[in-house]
């Protein structure tokens, strides 16, 4: 691409004018390496990114200046050039960390830079109407090259961005499968990712619903309590290894994943080694299963004893499931869920039928007629404590997805 804004272009000025123009940027064309020089350290006195950056040395400063400078004044002579000096300068910048701001800023000065020397030998050669026609040339001109190294810029930040989630994913990966087996390997991956903490650590698994995000501003939350953490998508999840502060902060984490929740989480135990990192990923996993499907909210490993059974072994839990409610799936359904409900509350309220009675909204004989008909029908009274322990064995694998089938 070429730059098509040569100097004089006002059809209105005199050749004159537009010869004069010409020679006074030829005049600074041959002195453009004491311009560069004195360019660069305008840049650097004016814009404190320049001067604090460590990646972006004097002398590349420079040549990048130089390079910019001296194609915008061939343009300005109305020698057709490229667009590769800003972009290569916008893409470096990029790489080395210099805000697009300052990098925009640069070119402001580099414009000023520009027509005050212009002036300064207008002057000496006894006017400046000869500059008029070149001022908007001039900020045109620095326009289109800002704007060409700002959108190299962008996109370079964007592949660096890109390529850094990619490396950030492969590494938590890494943690995760248990590919880095010894522990120098698994604390480096940890220090990269800036999970160093002084505490234990603990791994989430929340279900991906509907390709919506599980934890919203969840990242926000954490790092707020001090919480370190850094996600991928892996298996129908996004996966988290969260660094806590301190072992007491386990809890903390635990009300703001809930807080945050739009989806079944699990989460594991605290552990200390990064190296545990895969037994706690299968935790997490077995505790967001520990939930009731489509619901929401957070579960810890181990806290449900009677679920983690149900949700570790699936196939037995719907042989449990069909052996001891088989019989009420000749009912009609709403029968069949009432009378499940009834014996969820009855057990939610630690066997008392009057509280029962007052959860389900009905009288307490209700109650106990419906725990009559489930022992009629299973033969388990809820009187019997073997007989109460397979009912709710039964009853927590049903609301965790298992089926009632043939017996």
């Amino acid at each position: 691409m070429t730059t098509l804004l040569p100097a004089g272009h006002h059809g209105q000025e005199t050749d004159e004018h537009h010869g004069q123009g010409v020679d006074l940027i030829g005049r600074l064309l041959r002195s453009v390496d004491d311009l560069a020089d004195e360019l660069t350290q305008d840049i650097v006195s004016g814009e404190h990114s320049y001067a604090e950056s460590t990646l972006l040395t004097h002398e590349v400063l420079r040549a990048i200046v130089r390079d910019n400078l001296h194609t915008v004044l061939m343009a300005l002579q109305g020698v057709p050039t490229t667009l590769d000096a800003p972009r290569a300068a916008g893409r470096l910048k990029a790489e080395q960390g210099i805000p697009l701001d300052a990098l925009l800023h640069a070119y402001r000065l580099a414009g000023r830079f520009i027509w005050d020397r212009l002036l300064a030998l207008a002057v000496d050669a006894g006017g400046t109407d000869q500059l008029l026609p070149m001022a908007s040339d001039i900020w045109l001109m620095i326009d289109e090259y800002s704007s060409a190294a700002a959108e190299a810029y962008r996109t370079t930040f964007e592949e660096q961005a890109r390529r850094e989630a990619a490396a950030r994913n492969l590494m938590l990966t890494t943690l995760l499968d248990g590919s880095s087996r010894d522990s120098a390997g698994a604390r480096e991956i940890v220090r990269v990712l800036h999970l160093e903490r002084p505490g234990p650590f603990v791994v989430v698994s929340a279900e991906i619903n509907d390709a919506s995000e599980p934890l919203p501003s969840v990242e926000g939350r954490l790092r707020a309590v001090g919480i370190g953490c850094e996600w991928i998508q892996k298996d129908g999840a996004k996966v988290g290894l969260l660094a806590l502060p301190s072992a007491q902060a386990a809890e903390t984490a635990l009300a703001e994943l809930a807080g945050s929740a739009l989806s079944r989480v699990g989460v594991s135990r605290p552990f200390a080694s990064p190296t545990e990192a895969p037994k706690a990923w299968r935790e997490a996993r077995l505790a967001a299963l520990c939930l009731p499907p489509d619901t929401n909210g957070a579960h810890l490993y181990g806290s449900s004893p009677i679920a983690l059974l149900a949700a570790a072994s699936p196939d037995a839990a719907a042989q449990v499931a069909s052996a001891v409610f088989g019989p009420l799936r000749t009912l009609p359904e709403a029968e069949r869920l009432t009378l499940l409900d009834t014996l969820d509350a009855w057990f939610a309220c630690g066997g008392s039928t009057t509280k029962a009675a007052d959860r389900l909204h009905c009288h307490r004989n209700t109650v106990l007629y419906r725990l009559n008909r489930i022992a009629e029908l299973t033969g388990r009274p809820t009187t019997h404590a073997e007989a109460c322990a397979e009912l709710f064995i039964a009853l927590r694998a049903i609301r965790l997805g298992s089926p009632i089938g043939e017996v």
